[in-house]
């Protein structure tokens, strides 16, 4: 599958996504809450962005869709 940003965008994991560089480092705690973050109820994909870096519990700089469920602590203050 081709995908708009070409190699740009990396498949973690079935639900689990990155959109970065080969140049950029990723804290190996930020992708670690991706992978947490994903398994929350009714969580369909979780991307971390360039900026990703790990938060208290869930990462910043990534976005987040779940279907049937607003989940408060994953939004900005």
């Amino acid at each position: 599958m081709e995908w708009y940003m070409g190699k740009y965008i990396r498949p973690l994991s079935d639900a689990v996504f990155t959109i970065a560089s080969d140049d950029l480092w990723i804290e190996s705690l930020a992708i670690q809450q991706l992978h947490t973050t994903a398994n929350l109820p009714n969580m369909q994909r979780v991307v971390g962005m360039p900026d990703l870096h790990p938060g208290r519990g869930y990462p910043i700089g990534a976005a987040f869709f779940s279907v049937g469920r607003f989940l408060p602590g994953k939004t900005s203050r």
